[in-house]
């Protein structure tokens, strides 16, 4: 399935392009063709020529195509190769398995709309996911077959994405699968490294004691522009409400917000998914064959370390919490 781009943007839009993006409609296509044509010289990529889809990373990089160049062969990398740890993240199951219902029935991750300043608002509601329904593996997968339908909207790619994270209701056991070392290091170098998506708010929503000591974790990866983009509020979303105008009017009522409850937004999303999926998504035709990497194209993907084993404290200190805390 391509998707194609649009000549219909809101004004609002083609303006937060010009302005934050430095875009020229009239160039667009220019930079398409110019990317297209280096791409047809990497023999180590196959990726395919789809303009909306190509266009994500020419905006995220402002049209500046060496980084929008090193940004495309991560994507790639981070799906297809083992060494990255998270290929099983992009088996994603046909549209007939039950497990697909389970996830999208449960909310876990959901789009809520958009917000004044054009960036589109995403609930992530960890209380949800069940790991005796669902694994993590199968959640991961399924969070980045959800997002992935955003990666080809125009108004994603000019406005960003921003993520309401609800932590209420979430157990230590919880909380320690979601923060498992490895799985937040790849979790972490998906984001920052690979995914098109420009993350411009990171909201944390009554956040318990297991998930304070767990945040640490991701914090050890956490890049100094993406901690910019974070915003702690304990339980009182008044205070995002603020901060980012427009989010109450998109919010579910469980929160505060004025678009109805959060199961209408679920069951929307839901249909969605459905609609995009019905059709073969062009992403899967994605390949990387490293035997083929050029010299020039070896270190595109920053360093990750590993955590060592005295970045949470002393080694072998042992910090009790409450199994449902």
């Amino acid at each position: 399935m391509a998707v194609k781009v649009s000549n219909s943007l809101s004004p609002f839009y083609v303006e937060l392009a010009k302005k934050n993006l430095s875009e020229n409609p009239a160039h667009v296509q220019a930079h398409l063709t110019a990317f297209k044509r280096w791409l047809s010289s990497c023999q180590h990529l196959t990726i395919p020529q789809d303009d909306a889809f190509l266009l994500g990373f020419l905006r995220y990089a402002h049209y500046d195509h060496s980084v929008a160049q090193k940004r495309i062969d991560n994507f790639c990398s981070v799906r297809c190769l083992s060494k990255h740890g998270i290929t099983e993240w992009y088996k994603y199951p046909k549209l007939t398995d039950p497990i697909v219902d389970v996830y999208l029935d449960a909310g876990i991750f959901v789009p809520l709309g958009i917000v004044d300043s054009g960036v589109h608002m995403f609930i992530l509601r960890l209380k949800a996911w069940q790991s005796d329904r669902l694994s993590q593996t199968q959640m991961r997968a399924l969070n980045n077959m959800n997002f992935e339908r955003f990666i080809f909207d125009e108004q994603c790619q000019i406005g960003g994405v921003g993520i309401f994270i609800d932590l209420s209701g979430t157990t230590a056991k919880q909380v320690s699968e979601w923060t498992d070392p490895r799985t937040a290091k790849s979790s972490m170098k998906l984001l920052q490294e690979a995914t098109p998506g420009r993350t411009k708010h990171l909201i944390f929503y009554k956040e318990s004691k297991a998930f304070d000591i767990g945040f640490k974790i991701f914090e050890f990866w956490l890049s100094d522009k993406m901690r910019q983009r974070i915003i702690r509020i304990k339980d009182d979303t008044e205070k995002a409400f603020k901060k980012i105008p427009g989010l109450k009017q998109i919010m579910p009522e469980e929160y505060g917000g004025c678009n109805g409850p959060v199961k209408d937004l679920i069951a929307l999303d839901k249909k969605n998914f459905k609609t995009f999926y019905s059709n073969a998504c062009c992403l899967s035709s994605i390949k990387v064959d490293e035997s083929k990497r050029p010299l020039s194209a070896q270190n595109y993907m920053r360093e990750y370390k590993d955590i060592e084993g005295t970045t949470m404290g002393s080694k072998g200190t042992f910090i009790s919490l409450n199994p449902d805390d």
